[in-house]
């Protein structure tokens, strides 16, 4: 598990050796065997830090999810769960249910709250008269190491509660966390931030520093020299277009969660059984998956067809070697070469396979008409000024997702100047086809920004030209720009970390006024007494760190961009996000799960 954090820029394994000792404390609080009751959220983030071996032998006897029943259980239980009204009331329910079955088990109840208890659930606990019996913690686990160069906070619900519903308590999450990397890694000496609850992160920050003893934190031992920090509703333009890396369109067509993808057996089983479903873990361990991820993904079946050669080839050279076909006359030594040869060469096979196997899964797709024509009409959106609502309306009438048509519909308020008679057609065209609850996702969409507000004046020509966005023909096969993750298209995020470095955004201070939200920049100075500087070290050599945090979700392709401008200006990025995400989850998010619930089973109203 922690291979996959080799080569990272700060020590990350510090990070999740942390975490996994706040998880060891949890489950000592109770000797002896114990029951773990998870909230399904929390399942995925939890297998990334601790394996089931270790929670076995920390004498957690059995897992379950909260809600499941328990009248056969008669260990203690420990609770790990998020704070939310939902939850405290399946705790509640457990208790009494318990009471009521054996009111002679004198059990114990811990209850784990992350990142933190809330003032509602002790209330919800003490209203439901099982405050005196529930003892509640809280446990910060913080930034979870996916990868060498990328943390997740995996809290997908940022999105609707801070974006949408203005609960500003996952940006205290935001904020401890990064305080915690600071307390591993020293003081960031200078704060980027751009866009209202960015803004709201760093002043969190600087009051937590205020407040917080000036031994703890040391500017002077720094391994990350800035942070920028983003707001997602600066840049919904980049969710909301496809992308194009290997590790983009997985997530786009299959979908990534907790760092792995799940598929259909049949899809990696060459023989055998072929039923059921079937993880594939895509981080670092995986030598391959870290060299192709941030391909392009129409490059990627000529690089797997040159690999599936070099590996044959590579079989082919160990079996005609003289030292198999003399074994009589080979050393011990000369065998173990040999032997060590294979096992190299088969592993590389079956991680070759298994890319091989999920690349032709969805090559049918990406090589679809309607595919091609859908990164074209993007293309469209976002390089040029044609007229595309034609297009718009024309996906709207074939009613194939909600989410893409609501895709396409804020890729559109975005980069042309939309009339509001226009806008309300549209509008009223997808709620023909798709049933009026999502309506209420559309009113969500506009409330957060996804669909820009017609009233102003378009920005995105002044965006495209001063940021340099667009360029209509670029080197897929070996890229000189972060442009190739879209096929011509920068993220905006993306050239606002690279803008941030030198002289700082003062140079595009007319461009950040476009964008929404307020702009910051500050530096961090350490009360603590600093040591005298030190020269010729060798961490005066060691490239420049920066820590770029997205609150509201990050995309892969985002990602990739930002390892593609470290290569091109020697510098190392950080990536820290509250979770991960696309156009696709971006509009989800923002459905009403009621109204879809109360609609379920009906067809929609287009013919």
């Amino acid at each position: 598990m922690a291979s996959q954090l080799s080569g990272a820029p700060v020590d990350l394994l510090l990070l999740r050796n942390h975490a996994r000792s706040a998880i060891t404390r949890m489950l000592n609080s109770i000797k002896g065997e114990k029951i773990l009751v998870l909230d399904k959220s929390i399942t995925g983030p939890l297998g990334m830090l601790a394996e089931m071996s270790m929670l076995k032998k920390l004498q957690a006897k059995q897992i379950f999810h909260l809600g499941v029943p328990l009248e056969q259980a008669t260990h203690d239980i420990v609770y790990l769960v998020r704070p939310t009204i939902e939850n405290m009331n399946f705790v509640a329910d457990q208790v009494h249910k318990d009471y009521r079955a054996k009111p002679e088990i004198q059990r114990k109840y811990m209850l784990y709250i992350t990142p933190r208890p809330t003032q509602v659930c002790t209330q919800i606990l003490k209203d439901r008269a099982v405050l005196g019996d529930v003892t509640v913690r809280g446990i910060h686990l913080g930034f979870i190491p996916v990868d060498a160069d990328v943390m997740s906070l995996e809290t997908p619900g940022i999105w609707r509660s801070v974006f949408l519903d203005s609960e500003i308590s996952g940006l205290w999450n935001v904020a401890h966390s990064l305080m915690k990397l600071q307390l591993f890694f020293g003081l960031i000496p200078k704060l980027s931030a751009k866009g209202e609850h960015a803004c709201t992160v760093v002043s969190l920050m600087k009051r937590m520093c205020s407040e917080a003893d000036p031994e703890m934190y040391d500017a002077s031992a720094s391994e990350i020299d800035h942070c920028v920090v983003l707001d997602r509703s600066v840049d919904l333009v980049s969710p909301m277009m496809t992308q194009m890396t290997y590790e983009g369109v997985i997530d786009e067509l299959i979908g990534i969660r907790n760092s792995c993808v799940e598929v259909d057996a049949s899809v990696t089983a060459s023989k055998g059984n072929k039923r059921g479903k079937t993880i594939i873990s895509l981080n670092s361990s995986d030598h391959l998956y870290r060299e192709i991820r941030d391909f392009h993904y129409r490059t990627l079946g000529s690089w797997l067809h040159k690999k599936t050669s070099e590996v044959r080839n590579r079989y082919d050279e160990v079996k005609s070697s003289s030292m198999v076909k003399s074994a009589q006359d080979t050393t011990i030594g000369q065998m173990k070469d040999v032997v060590k040869k294979l096992k190299v060469t088969s592993a590389e096979h079956n991680y070759l396979l298994t890319h091989t196997n999920l690349a032709h899964h969805f090559h049918p797709r990406v090589k679809s008409l309607t595919f091609d024509q859908k990164i074209e009409k993007e293309k469209s959106l976002v390089g040029d000024t044609s007229n595309c609502e034609e297009y718009v309306e024309a996906q709207i009438a074939q009613a194939k997702t909600f989410e893409a048509c609501a895709r396409l519909l804020c890729l559109l308020s975005h980069t042309r100047t939309v009339y509001p008679k226009r806008l309300t057609f549209f509008i009223n065209e997808i709620v023909e086809s798709f049933g009026y609850p999502v309506l209420f996702a559309l009113r969500n969409l506009q409330k957060v920004g996804a669909i820009a507000d017609i009233s102003k004046r378009c920005p995105w020509p002044t965006l495209k030209k001063r940021l340099a966005l667009w360029k209509e023909n670029v080197n897929t096969k070996k890229p000189d720009d972060v442009r190739y993750v879209y096929a011509g298209y920068s993220p905006v995020s993306v050239r606002l970390v690279e803008h941030a470095h030198g002289g700082g955004w003062s140079k595009i201070k007319d461009v950040l006024d476009l964008l929404p939200g307020p702009v910051v920049e500050t530096k961090q100075l350490s009360r603590k007494k600093a040591p005298p500087p030190s020269q010729g070290t060798a961490d005066s050599k060691k490239k420049k760190t920066t820590l770029v945090v997205f609150v509201g979700g990050v995309t892969y392709a985002e990602i990739s961009a930002l390892r593609k401008l470290g290569e091109l200006n020697g510098r190392q990025y950080l990536v820290a996000a509250t979770h991960f995400t696309n156009g696709g989850k971006l509009v989800s998010e923002l459905r009403e799960i009621r109204m879809l619930k109360a609609r379920a089973g009906s067809a929609p109203r287009r013919i």
